[in-house]
């Protein structure tokens, strides 16, 4: 009687219940007038519609004698361009877990036209957090994927490592790993996979043999593998070989060079600027194997060209990247930034000058490497990256043509983001108020 009584009290609680809001008339809405810009083959569409309803994207066809029917929004953007959503391939948020720091640089990076990013290793606990909030829009943040960071244990006097583990020991938590050939790598990758992690980074103190096995464990277990260009004493083509998906920073390919070659990642010696005075067979080789086991190259030209770095100068850095892509390799667009608050733009945008000013690189495919090729590097092509029926409604309205200049990416009027409109003339920056007890 008494488990009937409580059946029957459920039940009316639950009808008495509103309608959820995903089973109520979805609203259609309408973008119309833009032009269209094709990142994946560099080509424009004039006067289009782009139909979404909630998150996704559901038709697209010609402007020309669309009317608004009832359930639909026009949102006019006639003069516009539209883009897909533009993917940041290495950023760092939560190295150490402050959350109105991160909130406010993802905030940043969304309202600059960023709809997707890749976190290249951080505090899983603040990350995870993050990740759902952006997935469900109760923040203002691009989505977000992250990693967890495997290496040697010699690694792990980096005193990052420290403060994403922080109040636990660096190495020894599930995503910041110290890994050996002892190691048993199905339950260390089954480890890192439930950090929820969309990747492993291999950074540093690995061998060859072992950045191999890990890669197959990684995959087998559905995981992607992220990797430094070089970890020490394996080489950038030993961590080709291995099968990586994504390898970061063009600088550290230089490093296939050394000679004699490196055997720790806390090694000071620079990439030797002088073995790249002419083309090298060395590197020929290595580019031909990253183009021809579809590797993305997260280039990172950013920090190199702004900050000091005992491995490369900006210089080289660029001249590697150029080879890369003269090569065929696949470039994504990453900034390997700090979570700069107080900057109004991201720097995404200055990524995309240096692949245009300092690779060579077509305004269409700096466009390219910051949708179609960033959202392969996350592993997200099925879902993002372009402008197609069924994939999220993820779009950037920009007010000037960015195949006439990779500076108009700068001119965003509005982003869409999971569907969710967020107008430019929005943002609201971090103020010096807000986050002055975290400037340091």
């Amino acid at each position: 009687m008494f488990h009937f009584a409580r059946a029957a009290l459920i039940t009316v609680f639950f009808l008495s219940l509103p309608l959820r809001a995903a089973e109520k008339p979805a609203t259609t809405v309408v973008y119309l007038g833009a032009t269209l810009i094709d990142t994946g083959t560099g080509t424009a569409r004039p006067n289009v519609a782009i139909f979404t309803r909630d998150d996704r994207i559901v038709e697209i066809r010609s402007g020309e004698e669309v009317v608004a029917r009832n359930g639909q929004q026009l949102v006019d953007i006639h003069g516009k361009f539209v883009i897909p959503g533009l993917v940041n391939s290495h950023v760092h948020t939560a190295t150490v877990a402050v959350p109105a720091l991160a909130k406010a640089y993802l905030r940043r990076e969304l309202y600059s036209g960023v709809t997707t990013v890749r976190d290249m290793a951080g505090d899983v606990r603040l990350l995870s957090e993050l990740k759902r909030e952006a997935e469900f829009g109760e923040i203002p943040s691009p989505d977000i994927f992250y990693v967890a960071l495997i290496a040697g244990p010699g690694f792990f006097v980096d005193p990052r490592t420290h403060d994403a583990a922080r109040g636990r020991v660096a190495g020894q938590v599930p995503w910041m790993q110290a890994i050996t050939a002892e190691t048993n790598l199905p339950l260390a990758m089954a480890e890192a996979r439930g950090t929820g992690a969309t990747a492993v980074k291999i950074y540093g103190d690995l061998g060859a043999s072992l950045v191999k096995n890990i890669t197959a464990e990684a995959h087998r277990q559905h995981l992607l593998v992220w990797s430094h260009a070089a970890v020490f004493p394996a080489l950038p083509s030993d961590i080709a070989d291995a099968g990586v998906d994504v390898m970061s920073h063009a600088c550290l390919l230089g490093y296939q060079m050394s000679n004699p070659p490196l055997l720790t990642n806390e090694d000071p010696t620079p990439v030797d600027a002088a073995k790249f005075l002419k083309p090298s067979p060395t590197m020929s080789a290595l580019y031909q194997n990253m183009k021809q086991r579809g590797i993305v190259l997260d280039a990172t030209l950013f920090p190199y060209e702004f900050k000091q770095s005992h491995s490369c100068t900006g210089k080289l850095s660029a001249y590697l990247a150029r080879e890369a892509y003269q090569a065929g390799v696949l470039l994504s667009a990453g900034t390997d930034d700090d979570p700069i608050w107080d900057d109004p733009n991201s720097a995404i945008d200055v990524e995309l000058t240096l692949l245009v000013d300092k690779v060579g690189m077509t305004a269409a495919d700096a466009l390219r490497s910051a949708t179609v090729i960033g959202v392969r590097a996350a592993g997200q092509e099925n879902e993002a990256g372009s402008i197609d029926v069924g994939k999220l409604a993820n779009l950037v309205v920009l007010n000037k043509n960015p195949l006439e200049s990779i500076a108009n990416i700068r001119s965003v009027y509005m982003v869409i983001k999971r569907g969710v409109r967020y107008p430019r003339s929005s943002y609201k920056p971090a103020t010096s108020n807000e986050m002055k007890q975290y400037a340091q």
